[in-house]
């Protein structure tokens, strides 16, 4: 694994809203191109200051402002959200998220539940770590996808409903497997939103078909879980790490067995990839990036 830094002349730049300035397309650049992006679609960012959170938080939404548009994160529009333990379980009441509690599993995408499409990417900035659990786990969905059968696949790639976890609003409709231009395959997924979202009010019940497909889905996850050579990081304050939303599916390790492990700390941003500019425009390549900025 390697850690980069962000150097201070990018976060000044990224400060004054110059995403253009040769510091932050420089850091850009060395993210993108990491080796670690471009085969697991991950990168960690290393020695961020996290001793006063707020500076933390002014480094998270710099660091992720650097390499995207920055993205609201519930219907309050929120661009930062604490990842720590709020005394729930995932699904408890209306809006429970795997983000307020403390169990492991559940390996899903960030926001396929949002009603605008789900963040390219996201980041997550370790302000305190749990002595024991709390480490990331990630999964590369194209190997999930190999092991499926044709007939699996085609039921993924058809609507699914996900709660969208705010009091008073109807669940959210997408497939959750989508196969890109590229060849590539982009994912959505978090089995418990889904199920929430198919036993809501405004829905409808899983089919037969969908509720195997979910089944066949999560026993390849579980395979690639229990994997020797599983892809498994744990952040120490001050790592920021940097995840490729549609490749990769995410978990962590159970942790808060101990109380004071429950005081773990996670900053997360969720970003837009930044579209060049002949991408957005059909125009001759350029340096330059659009953005919704």
């Amino acid at each position: 694994m390697t850690y980069l830094k962000f150097p201070e002349e990018a976060r000044e730049a990224a400060a004054a809203n110059q995403f253009d300035s040769p510091a932050v397309r420089a850091f850009r650049h060395d993210v993108l191109t990491s080796t670690d992006w471009v085969e697991h679609g991950l990168a960690i960012i290393d020695g961020i200051p996290v001793a006063d959170p707020l500076v933390g938080g002014e480094y998270a939404k710099a660091v992720s402002s650097s390499l995207g548009s920055l993205l609201p994160q519930d219907g309050a529009g929120a661009q930062i959200r604490e990842v720590r333990y709020r005394g729930l379980k995932l699904g408890e009441g209306a809006t429970g998220r795997y983000s307020d509690s403390r169990e492991g599993g559940q390996f899903h995408t960030d926001g396929p539940h949002r009603p605008n499409d789900a963040p390219d990417w996201f980041a997550l900035l370790c302000i305190r770590q749990a002595a024991v659990g709390g480490g990331l786990i990630l999964i590369l969905t194209e190997d999930l996808i190999k092991r499926l059968d044709p007939d699996t696949v085609a039921v993924l790639e058809e609507p699914f409903l996900f709660d969208q976890r705010e009091d008073g609003t109807a669940p959210v409709s997408r497939p959750i497997l989508a196969h890109q231009p590229s060849g590539r395959w982009h994912v959505n997924y978090l089995r418990e939103y889904i199920e929430l979202g198919h036993r809501h009010p405004l829905g409808q019940p899983l089919t037969d078909r969908q509720a195997a497909a979910l089944d066949a889905f999560d026993a390849q996850i579980a395979e690639a879980v229990a994997a020797p050579n599983r892809i498994e990081v744990k952040l120490a304050p001050g790592q920021m790490a940097v995840i490729d939303n549609r490749r990769l599916l995410h978990g962590r390790t159970t942790f808060g067995d101990d109380p004071q492990d429950r005081d773990r700390l996670m900053l997360r941003t969720w970003v837009r990839e930044l579209v060049p500019v002949e991408s957005a425009a059909g125009a001759a390549p350029t340096a330059g990036f659009a953005s919704d900025r």
